[in-house]
Order: structure tokens, then sequence, then C-alpha cells
């Protein structure tokens, strides 16, 4: 699991506005992180899982970006192991930044994007 190359990921397709693009790799990370607890058992990545579905939450527009912030100020040190705590602390900005600047209702967006020509 390379949540680091996850989380780039999930940033940059944040910041050009397509959040389609974030949606498909949180969610094909959530499905590989359940495939390996339930083949091995192991719990060992639980909170990285726990910050997926979170982040999962908010992009279905089941939860708001300070849901998200106040999970991972709340879990710094476990979330620390698998994801830069510097990208972890500056993260909500960067989603909230995203919903702001392009006007994103999430789950719906339509594509427009705010005084980008």
């Amino acid at each position: 699991m390379n949540a680091n190359l996850n989380m780039d990921v999930i940033r940059s397709a944040l910041l050009a506005g397509e959040v389609d693009d974030a949606y498909k790799v949180i969610f094909n990370a959530r499905k590989k992180l359940e495939l390996y607890k339930s083949t091995t058992g192991d719990s060992r990545y639980d909170p990285y899982y726990e910050f997926i579905s979170i982040l999962d939450d908010v992009v279905r527009g089941r939860r708001s970006w300070k849901d998200l912030k106040a999970y991972i100020d709340g879990n710094m040190d476990a979330l620390s192991k698998f994801i830069d705590p510097d990208f972890l602390r500056s993260f909500p900005y960067y989603l909230f930044f995203s919903i702001d600047r392009y006007n994103v209702r999430f789950p719906y967006f339509d594509g427009k994007r705010c005084d980008d020509r």
C-alpha cells in the first residue's frame, strides 16, 4: 500500500478539479485495503482505512471536509506511519480549496470551473 502516492494523485486531481479521478483512486485504495484485511486479518492499516473511508464519505457528500480534518487531528500519530504528517496537516485545505475554487458540491460536479479560461 503506497499511501503517499495515492494521496499525491488525489491531491493533484482535486486541485485540477477532476473529482471523478480523485474518487477512482479513493475507491480503489479502499477496495484494496478491504481485500487485504479480509484475506490476512491484519489490522495494521486500520487508521489509513478509516481515513480513506472518511475521505470517500466527503467526496460522496455524506460528510464535511471538517470531519476529515477532525479525524486527522485526532489520529495524527497513527496516520503518520502511512502518510507524510506535513501533507496530512494541509490536505483538508486542498479539499476545501477544490470545493471553493471549482464550486464543487460533492458528490455532484457539473464540470464548470469558475473563472478558468
